[in-house]
């Protein structure tokens, strides 16, 4: 193809060459001679050619050779060799099925223009020359692994798309889906096959163990048990709880063929750090019996549940002991329980009450909640040597502001208990809704002047028999009699505007009408990490008389059932399951030191990161401590390592291996100027097992999310997804067009033929005796 360089508009072209021809003809015309006209125009047409030629050269002509470029692109396929791909649940076994479905289904539908590179990945990644040589024999399906390393494969031709062929069982600990989520980023979309079916394999497998990290000695303690048993439904095995090779407990279940949770209770028998198992008997036909088993470890400690207990109530005229006697006594039945009694001193109007400074029957003192040194605790640290705090109708001047934020952060940060009595000083009477304390009791309570004194009986909702604290009877018809027929009236309460969204109504007034304040009586409600508890009536003898005196049993039959013949159990019981269950989430541990390990199970020499935080008595970060972690096993120290402070996690990290396999026990330690601030442990479990053939079921939902992830798609047989795939292939680059430029009028031959030209044209004109 010819095209010019300099190429004006076609009008003057034609105009120049009207112009030029005419200026050729008058020439002609007007030429001196005798030459003949036919030799004239001859003549003429020759000046004209040549003048076309030379006008040709101005122009610069030049031709054009389009030359097409196909941008070359690479695909990737990565085919999975790992050793769960020999498994033969699909026709050819899933690698040959991978394999199969390359073959026929991906390559004929790639582009010539796009070039296959084939690798095998499974621990690591490898270019694989025929697809016939891939046989499984990895130990380790490491997807985001060998997705991570192919984007480091130097090549010249980009990468377009990536064809993942696997079963999707991720058994290197890594997230793939963050992986795919960097090839997005990239415009690198992952397409995915899933060899294998989902279909289980005849296993018992111990999934999970959930128990408190912090259990009480002598106490009994719930586990669940998450098991999976494909292949032996409706099976009786015996689930049990071992220590030491012995059998602390156990309990006959019935397998469901599938994913079940099972809860039982077992009771620890010595204090400290303790590693317990829960494990199932191997059984006929099992695939393997290595996951029949589950280790976890315990901190067992002292069940002690120690609470402040303040009443303002003072002694009332025909009481035989003091008001705060009656709950003190019935929280110190149980024997896990220490109560610390404070009392108020002042009235509303300034007056000393009359108050009983110590207990009549051991002597013990009792102090005002204002003392300076006895008194409520002053600072957050000691008021954490508490789990519970019973608030029974206390000024609110009778805190200081830091007083009341250190009870509301027991409760919200740390796990405690907090329970407010009705009465004059309590809830909005006692202006308690403006105070902080208002972010953790479980009621509203906007109004000012809220308390009213009126008898009325407590009805227990018909969704609460079920609550823990309730449970004052054997049985549950046991319970219900107790409550409905047992209880005694109320003679007065604190009409709360209503329970706060989350709380759980325990106890109503059914005598309330819609108007002014609300029914709930008793109602309660997890706040933060702790728990609260509202109670708006109240348990002395203002509003409680009959409640604190003789809610129980008779003590002799024959007798009428007042004060001194009534056994008050049922009072007992109700404030001692109220106590255990506010208190649940405050068994203590080692608080200065915490100590969570990234994983609680590993192989052999794998990594895992551990992070501790360190505080002081007042809860107070400390990023400048000493903190060594340790790993021992059976008492004898393995390895140590030292942790660094983290600023991004607040934190002190420390990456942690195991040489071997084993239950080592993770200690972390701070010091602090050469001084221990204290310590942690916990559990971790180093196994030497094949993870790659222990979970054999093809996850097609990792597999979708990678794709998912990438932009890419999840392909099958199926001959739509084959289509899918091969449209994916038409947005591969485009071709790029180069244009090769070769100049024509520079040519001798063109030269010569203009010089020819005009030399004929010259001579015949001479010759003709033409001027």
């Amino acid at each position: 193809m010819i095209q010019f360089t300099y190429l004006p508009e076609t009008r003057w072209l034609i105009g120049l060459g009207l112009l030029i021809a005419a200026l050729v003809f008058a020439s002609y015309y007007w030429a001196k001679g005798r030459s003949k006209w036919s030799r004239r125009a001859w003549l003429l047409g020759l000046r004209w050619l040549t003048i076309v030629a030379v006008i040709v050269c101005l122009l610069d002509p030049q031709w054009v050779e389009a030359i097409k470029h196909q941008q070359k692109s690479r695909v990737a396929v990565l085919l999975d060799t790992s050793r769960s791909m020999g498994s033969k649940d699909v026709p050819q076994g899933r690698l040959g099925a991978a394999k199969n479905w390359l073959q026929q289904n991906l390559s004929p539908i790639v582009p010539p223009s796009v070039a296959v590179s084939y690798y095998t990945f499974n621990q690591s990644l490898t270019p694989l020359p025929a697809l016939d040589s891939a046989s499984p024999t990895g130990g380790v399906t490491a997807l985001a692994d060998a997705l991570e390393k192919l984007l480091a494969v130097p090549n010249d031709d980009p990468l377009t798309a990536v064809i993942l062929c696997s079963d999707g069982i991720e058994n290197a600990r890594k997230d793939p889906e963050a992986v795919a989520r960097a090839y997005r980023r990239k415009g690198i979309p992952i397409h995915t096959l899933t060899a294998g079916t989902t279909n289980d394999v005849q296993d018992i497998v111990v999934e999970n163990v959930q128990v408190k990290r912090a259990v009480p000695n002598e106490a009994p303690t719930r586990v669940a048990v998450t098991v999976r048993a494909a292949g032996y439904r409706n099976r009786t095995v015996p689930v049990q709880i071992v220590q030491n090779k012995q059998v602390v407990a156990a309990k006959e279940v019935a397998l469901t063929g599938g994913t079940q949770k099972i809860e039982m209770d077992f009771t620890p028998r010595q204090k400290g750090f303790q590693i317990y198992e829960a494990s199932i008997p191997s059984q006929n036909g099992e695939w393997t019996a290595s996951n029949n088993r589950r280790s976890f470890g315990l901190e067992v400690v002292d069940p002690t549940i120690r609470v402040i207990y303040m009443e303002g109530t003072p002694q009332q005229p025909g009481s035989p002991i003091p008001e705060w006697k009656y709950l003190k006594d019935a929280l110190q039945s149980d024997t896990n329980i220490q109560v610390k009694v404070l009392y108020r001193k002042h009235g509303v109007g300034g007056q000393v009450l009359n108050v009983a400074k110590s207990d009549p029957e051991t002597g013990e003192r009792i102090y005002p909640v204002e003392h300076p040194t006895q008194g409520f605790p002053q600072t957050l640290a000691e008021l954490l040597k508490y789990d519970v705090v019973i608030h029974s109708d206390i000024r609110k001047e009778s805190f200081t502001p830091e007083q009341l934020q250190n009870i509301a952060r027991l409760v919200q940060e740390f796990g405690g208990g907090f329970v407010m009595i009705g009465g004059n000083s309590a809830f909005g009477k006692g202006g308690y809704h403006r105070t902080i304390l208002d972010r953790i009791i479980p009621v509203a309570m906007d109004q000012e002047n809220d308390s009213q004194a009126h008898p009325f009986r407590m009805r227990v909702p018909a969704n609460a028999w079920t609550h823990p604290l309730m449970a004052l009877g054997a049985t549950r018809e046991e319970t219900e009699t107790i409550w409905t027929k047992k209880l005694p009236p109320f003679y007065g309460l604190n009409l709360v505007d209503r329970a706060k969204p989350g709380a759980i109504v325990l106890g109503e007034n059914p005598n309330h009408r819609n108007g002014y304040g609300s029914a709930v009586v008793l109602a309660v409600q997890d706040i933060g990490k702790g728990r609260s508890m509202a109670f708006t009536s109240d348990t002395t003898r203002t509003w409680g008389k009959d409640f604190e005196t003789i809610w129980g049993e008779r003590g002799t039959a024959s007798m009428s059932l007042n004060e001194r013949n009534c056994d008050s159990r049922y009072y007992r019981q109700f404030w001692v399951n109220a106590v255990h269950w506010l208190a649940a989430a405050r068994t203590r541990t080692n608080s200065p030191v915490a100590l969570e390990l990234a994983n609680s199970y590993c192989l052999p020499t794998e990594q895992i990161t551990a992070s501790v935080k360190v505080r002081d008595k007042e809860q107070r970060e400390i990023s400048t401590a000493s903190v060594m972690l340790t790993l021992s096993v059976e008492g004898k120290t393995n390895a140590t390592f030292p942790a660094k402070f983290d600023a991004a996690s607040r934190s002190y990290i420390a990456e942690i291996s195991t040489p071997v396999a084993g239950n080592f026990t993770v200690m972390a330690t701070a010091t602090l100027k050469g001084e221990k601030l204290g310590e942690d442990k916990q559990l971790l479990v180093c196994e030497a097992v094949d993870r790659e053939m222990a979970e054999l079921r093809a996850r097609p939902d990792i597999m979708a999310n990678i794709a998912r992830a990438s932009g890419g798609q999840v392909v099958s047989s199926d001959a739509k997804d084959t289509a899918k795939l091969a449209y994916s292939f038409d947005s591969l680059p485009p071709a790029t067009t180069e244009y090769h430029r070769t100049p024509l009028w520079d040519k001798g031959w063109w030269l010569a033929a203009i010089l020819g030209l005009l030399t004929t044209e010259w001579v015949v004109r001479r010759i003709n005796g033409m001027a």
